[in-house]
């Protein structure tokens, strides 16, 4: 998990962003389904995160495990709360640790990161069944990244922030599913530094394309989402231990009790974890683990 130094200007990020916010803008028609009507509309998927803010007057708490086999381990927890009219800030930490008895996939081992990450919700667009918003943010490690490529071998090494940003677009259909589109940015480092001053090939900038899908039973939900890298790599290949491209993907259920901000989602996933830059990191070879995710507001 490393920020590239160099490549993808901020000029034609913000052109990017800048189309899609008016593209979208343009078609967005309106259904009789009202955003804020809808359980859940203030809620991502487990990779994936919503176009709507955090608008009670309490805050977002959450907390979430991912696990693989051989004692492999994410972490991860945050707070979000509103922060103005359509605005909400979020701030996290992840903490990943490969160090089990098996690296996943005999790729990566000895492996760990700690992050800050702090990001802002902006909406651009809301109509009665359409929203877009601009999510800015970056993550900051804690010590240094280190990443050891058991090919080699050799641990590479890096303390650099990861810039990122996303634009979710999402659409509720008349029968109150959701369903979201989300274009994302994440600048990894492209050449991360060895204990020797040489360097290996990272991750660089990553452009993706995510889609989700979420829909309430009552009580209980069923939801997924996957990502497509269109730019960058975002894993390591199993077999040459380099960098790579791989579907990111997760799916499972929540629970959230009626009249209650408690939530509870259990999910299978081979994203890293449910920041933005984890997020978009995948397992090599598609190594498959549980997530357990609990929230609630105070």
């Amino acid at each position: 998990m490393y920020r590239r130094r160099s490549s993808l200007n901020s000029m034609g990020a913000a052109v990017v962003v800048a189309i899609l916010v008016s593209v979208c803008g343009a078609w967005a028609q309106g259904y009789a389904v009202p955003m804020d009507g809808v359980a859940n509309a203030g809620y991502g998927t487990p990779n994936l995160q919503c176009a709507e803010p955090w608008a009670d007057d309490g805050t977002l708490v959450w907390g979430e495990a991912r696990t693989w086999k051989g004692d492999n381990w994410t972490f991860a927890a945050g707070a979000r709360t509103s922060a103005g009219e359509d605005l909400d800030a979020e701030l996290t930490i992840f903490h990943m640790d490969t160090r089990g008895e098996d690296p996943i996939n005999e790729v990566i081992r000895d492996s760990e990161a700690t992050l800050i990450g702090l990001n802002f919700k902006w909406v651009a667009h809301r109509s009665d069944d359409v929203t877009i918003a601009v999510i800015p943010g970056a993550e900051f490690p804690i010590g240094e990244m280190e990443g050891t490529n058991t090919a080699i071998p050799a641990t590479a090494f890096s303390d650099d922030v990861i810039p990122l940003i996303s634009v979710p677009i999402e659409f509720i259909s008349r029968q109150g599913t959701i369903f979201r589109a989300v274009p994302r940015y994440v600048g990894f480092d492209d050449r991360p530094e060895l204990a020797d001053g040489t360097t290996i090939a990272g991750f660089g900038d990553v452009l993706a394309l995510g889609f989700g899908v979420l829909h309430n039973f009552g009580e209980y939900s069923l939801m997924a989402d996957a990502a497509v890298i269109l730019d960058g790599d975002n894993s390591i290949n199993e077999n040459t231990n380099v960098p790579t491209d791989e579907l990111v993907w997760s799916a499972g259920g929540s629970w959230h009790p009626e009249n209650s901000e408690l939530r509870v989602d259990l999910f299978v996933t081979n994203g890293a974890g449910p920041t933005g830059a984890s997020s978009i990191i995948a397992t090599p070879d598609q190594s498959v683990g549980v997530g357990l995710r609990v929230s609630g507001a105070y």
